[in-house]
């Protein structure tokens, strides 16, 4: 519905994606025993969303496909090429 109304809506993915990497952060901090301040996580955080929001929208945007189903189109591209490059584990 609210695509028609053209209303964009961010997929979940993205939407919940702030509070994951910002633990992970905190996972990088305590095992480096370096600790960065709140902007520098902050501006850590924009980049990284922003970048992947970008990626999804340019994905959605050549295909002529929802935000959401772009996601999962870049998800599983980075997967097969994962497995392409690493091969298939055990």
């Amino acid at each position: 519905m609210l695509a028609d109304r053209g209303i964009t809506v961010v997929p979940d993915v993205i939407a919940n994606a702030g509070g994951v990497t910002v633990s992970y952060f905190e996972w990088v901090q305590d095992f480096s025993s370096f600790f960065w301040t709140e902007d520098e996580i902050n501006l850590r955080l924009d980049k990284i969303i922003i970048g992947a929001f970008k990626h999804i929208c340019d994905t959605a945007e050549q295909h002529q496909i929802p935000l959401r189903t772009a996601a999962f189109v870049v998800a599983c591209s980075r997967v097969l090429q994962a497995r392409q490059e690493r091969g298939l584990y055990p």
